[in-house]
């Protein structure tokens, strides 16, 4: 028998769940207000280009086979708000058993940049026989992400505040401070220093769709395990300060560990998961395993990254500062067409990050924020749950 509730979760009424009110008051007439200059454009901030507007269907489906269950508890996880991302509330289906429906983001340090956004339902009771529901439908706006049009002053950050610090650090499948890792980075940097790194060619397929289809999967696998070589605090200074060569800018350091990944790691399509370490090893892997080599030699090297999970595929971004030292995320492509610091192709998003602690899952350390159920039932009448993520 499975037991689990959630306690303190706010009453949803009325209509729409998720949505944003603007209001605009004190300005009697337009004409009498004063002109607003537009900002100028940071020129060490990406760029945002064509849009993509897409209706998206979450939520889920339960159903009581052989006996009722009781104290169901289910999280979904759902688009997530970002920059370059927008999500509208346009339908709600609920079935008259759903009791309680809100939305959360985590990490739930509301100091923390958003990672991912979960949908929470619960429902008393479901009666032997019956079948509950609770839908939602998206319209998602995703921007494609261009460039910045000036690199040179990026720097790799040498004071890392609370926010970036959790994508320094070790997380599960991304090997931070390995020696086989470092000595990857090493080699990197070495082959960028002499005008070694020739852009390589396209690695993979451009449109991935093995990864995750259910979020489900994504993080119900055990962590690969880490060795005490691997903790961040053990990691070596930022190789760039090291090689003393002022040839190179941050920026095409970082790029260096990108092109390593792409000229060493073979594309295999609908490979299993692979932490850092075991591409590294075998060098080949899927979207999801070059994404996180490439974050495990971010880190290694000092440099903020983490991994991005979008409908079918993943890929990964890296942070830089300006010259007044603000934080800025760039994105690289994975697998497909080579882009770094830019995501030409907008898909879905529906998480940030690689190490997710869910409150109602405190024991486990998810590198992804997956749908999950808890419940009560009798043995043997186990319930049949269902998922639903589909683009409409």
């Amino acid at each position: 028998m499975v037991g689990f509730w959630m306690h303190g979760l706010a009453r949803v009424t009325g209509g729409a769940i998720l949505g944003t009110c603007l209001t605009i008051s004190g300005v009697a007439n337009a004409a009498d207000a004063p002109a607003v200059q537009p900002a100028e454009p940071d020129p060490a901030a990406v760029r945002y280009g064509q849009a993509i507007s897409t209706r998206y269907r979450v939520g889920a489906k339960i159903t009581a086979n052989g006996g009722d269950v009781r104290d169901i508890f289910m999280m979904v996880a759902v688009p997530l708000e970002c920059a370059e991302q927008e999500v509208h509330l346009l339908e709600e289906d609920y079935s008259p058993q759903i009791e309680q429906v809100d939305f959360r983001t985590l990490p739930t340090d509301k100091r923390a940049e958003p990672g991912a956004r979960q949908m929470l339902i619960s429902l008393s009771q479901l009666a032997a026989g019956q079948e509950a529901h609770a839908l939602v439908t998206f319209e998602v706006v995703t921007r494609a992400i261009l460039p910045p049009e000036q690199t040179d002053s990026l720097k790799i950050p040498t004071k890392v505040d609370r926010e970036l610090k959790p994508f320094l650090t070790t997380s599960p499948y991304i090997n931070v401070g390995h020696p086989k890792v470092r000595a990857a980075v090493k080699e990197a940097l070495a082959a960028a220093e002499k005008g070694e790194n020739d852009e390589p060619a396209a690695n993979g397929a451009a449109d991935e769709k093995s990864k995750p289809a259910s979020a489900a999967d994504a993080s119900n696998q055990p962590a690969t395990p880490v060795e005490k070589s691997e903790n961040a605090k053990e990691a070596k200074k930022p190789e760039s300060a090291a090689s003393g060569s002022g040839a190179l800018t941050d920026w095409k350091r970082v790029e260096a560990l990108y092109d390593y990944t792409q000229k060493h790691i073979g594309y295999e399509a609908g490979a299993p998961d692979k932490s850092a370490l075991q591409t590294l090893e075998d060098g080949k892997a899927d979207c999801h395993g070059l994404a996180a080599l490439f974050v495990a030699m971010c880190r290694t090297n000092k440099v903020p990254a983490r991994m991005v999970w979008v409908d079918g595929h993943q890929y990964a971004e890296f942070c830089l500062v300006d010259e007044h030292n603000k934080p800025h995320w760039y994105p690289v492509q994975s697998a497909g067409t080579r882009a770094f610091g830019a995501m030409p192709v907008p898909k879905v998003i529906l998480q940030k990050g690689d190490k997710f602690i869910v409150p109602e899952r405190r024991r486990e350390q998810l590198r992804y924020a997956s749908d999950f159920t808890t419940l009560k039932a009798a043995p043997g009448n186990k319930p049949s749950v269902k998922y639903v993520r589909e683009q409409l």
